[in-house]
């Protein structure tokens, strides 16, 4: 099996990549290649490939004038598996079919899955249900017990929030609640575009090194579908800081998770009456609930996936 991807398109799905690969069981890593586009167009396949976000791997700018040769090559593997971790419903999602690519299994990467539009029902359509390696998922148990020596509201990070993401006109106008509700947060608001070197958004060191001073990563959603931001929530995680989304048209959707409000005012309330800390650690028993990234897409590729990588209803 070859596992392909974009690796200077955007540094999230590349990230993604390599610790997928990283965390793969025995025998199956053993038997797996992890190889950009364009090392992969330079060597000769397996009867299996995996393509990270194809949406991104076939724009990889140092493809050139390769692209034709991505896709027919793509075309013609027995097995092919596509990895998306795009919204279902947006044009991004659409772009991972616009080439005619006929996938036969596509793999949701996050926590939940959505219902496919029409075009699509009748792929093979699995939920990975996490993003987690193993040696995270252990992160994460140490990061929870230690909670316990901590103040309650988080008052020993220096920033009270830090909001990073695309632009948008609600994005801007929720902007300016968080300044109103405590306004010595972290404000990033970028143009929208892949997250490649040189286009101006935060590097992967960058934002860690911010989530390590931020008590809550927040954000608020730019969909007009229902949609779980798993990445910005692992994130969080990694970095002990509270991951809060505000949706106000789709938070009941996510209502198993505590993490999700209908808005600021509804997420003041979670924090005054259970504390910041409470609801961290809630939050890290939601993601060791689940199982290790590896796992979770060994039990898929070898057509045993768990259950809990049900479709959330929406």
């Amino acid at each position: 099996m070859d596992i392909i991807y974009s690796h200077t398109n955007n540094w999230y799905h590349a990230d993604f990549a390599r610790r997928l690969y990283a965390d793969l069981p025995e025998p199956l890593r053993t038997t797996t290649r992890l190889l950009n586009v364009v090392e992969w167009l330079d060597s000769d396949p397996s009867n299996h490939v995996v393509v990270v976000n194809w949406e991104e791997a076939v724009r990889e700018p140092r493809l050139g004038a390769r692209v034709a040769e991505l896709c027919s090559r793509v075309a013609h593997i027995p097995r092919r598996t596509l990895l998306s971790a795009e919204c279902v419903g947006t044009t991004w999602f659409e772009l991972q079919f616009a080439e005619g690519i006929a996938w036969t299994d596509f793999i949701e990467v996050g926590w939940f899955g959505y219902p496919l539009p029409e075009p699509y029902r009748r792929l093979s359509y699995h939920v990975l249900g996490t993003v987690a390696t193993r040696a995270e998922l252990k992160q994460f148990q140490q990061l929870s017990a230690a909670l316990d020596q901590v103040p309650a509201q988080g008052e020993h990070r220096p920033l009270p929030w830090a909001f990073v993401g695309m632009r948008t006109p609600e994005r801007i106008a929720f902007a300016r609640e968080l300044v109103r509700w405590q306004p010595n947060g972290f404000l990033f608001l970028a143009e929208p575009g892949p997250a490649r070197p040189g286009s101006g958004r935060l590097t992967g060191d960058g934002l860690e090194r911010l989530l390590h001073q931020a008590r809550l990563y927040i954000w608020r959603t730019q969909h007009a579908v229902p949609y779980f931001e798993t990445f910005r929530v692992h994130d969080a995680l990694r970095c002990g800081a509270l991951p809060v989304k505000i949706d106000p048209d789709h938070a009941a959707d996510f209502a198993t998770v505590p993490c999700v409000f209908p808005s600021l005012t509804a997420m003041q309330e979670a924090l005054a009456t259970s504390g910041w800390a409470n609801l961290l650690a809630a939050m890290y028993a939601a993601a060791l609930a689940r199982p290790a990234l590896g796992d979770a897409f060994a039990a898929i590729i070898t057509g045993q996936p768990p259950a809990s990588h049900a479709v959330q209803p929406v």
